[in-house]
């Protein structure tokens, strides 16, 4: 069992500190912890390319964490990053409280480096491209755009982690 203070190191809003916590290649997994679903995303081995990979329906946290951990097992997953959202003037809001206590719990399980990625506007970045782009339909959209979002948020966190300079 992971005490408290090695999961706070092992979770981390700085991206320098969590190239420092991660191995230099790996898939890494990608979330966004909404309320009602979870999508998820996966990267390359040598974290290029971010793809949406499926969106979970919430259960029960443990139901939640199995599934999770069966994906991370299946995909030789070693870090994972988690969309955080927060206010627009960066500060964190009741949701990102909320989101991080929830990455605790999934991460006293999971034991694997963890970044909390500002995902600031995903979800509605992501409506807009699959309406503009894709012209897909409300009901076609609501099937895919919480892995979509995860992916936005994995791709954003992969680049960023491909600029530093170590």
């Amino acid at each position: 069992m992971t005490n408290s203070k090695q999961l706070k190191k092992l979770i981390t809003l700085d991206i320098k500190e969590f190239y420092s916590m991660i191995p230099i290649s790996g898939s890494i997994l990608g979330l966004d912890l909404g309320e009602k679903r979870i999508g998820l995303a996966i990267c390359n081995n040598t974290r290029s390319i971010a793809t949406s990979l499926k969106t979970l329906n919430r259960r029960k946290l443990l139901e939640d964490i199995n599934i999770i951990k069966n994906i991370i097992v299946e995909n030789d997953i070693s870090s994972i990053v988690v969309g955080r959202p927060v206010n627009l003037d960066g500060k964190p809001g009741k949701k990102s409280q909320s989101i991080r206590r929830l990455s605790e719990e999934i991460n006293k399980s999971l034991s694997l480096p963890l970044l909390l990625w500002d995902e600031r506007f995903s979800t509605n970045a992501v409506e807009k491209l699959l309406i503009s782009e894709l012209n897909l339909s409300r009901k076609k959209r609501q099937k895919i755009i919480d892995s979509s979002a995860a992916c936005w948020i994995l791709d954003g966190a992969i680049k960023s982690l491909s600029n530093i300079n170590i």
